[in-house]
């Protein structure tokens, strides 16, 4: 997995999403498995600073949880993890 980038998830009113007492930053992941199309993964990671590495480093998930949901004829699969982290080298301030 490479990370792309990450943002604070905001509510449609402009508040914070908080989980556990931490502001959720929306960490979206590149994964590319072998012999398949490459795909971007948008994971909630509970944070209480942005989360920023370098780009396209490898990153580790911790704790990682898919939540199936449906609504209004719709549905997919929501990712959320403990923790990320990088995959050597020195995370961005």
């Amino acid at each position: 997995m490479r990370y792309i980038q990450s943002e604070t998830r905001t509510t449609p009113d402009g508040a914070i999403v908080m989980r556990d007492g931490l502001p959720v930053q929306r960490v979206s992941v590149l994964v590319k498995p072998k012999g398949d199309k490459p795909e971007v993964l948008e994971i909630n990671v509970p944070s209480a600073a942005p989360i920023s590495m370098d780009d396209n480093a490898k990153v580790r998930i911790d704790d990682l949880t898919a939540m199936p949901w449906s609504n209004d004829g719709r549905s997919g699969i929501s990712w959320s993890a403990a923790g990320i982290n990088q995959i050597g080298g020195v995370p961005k301030p």
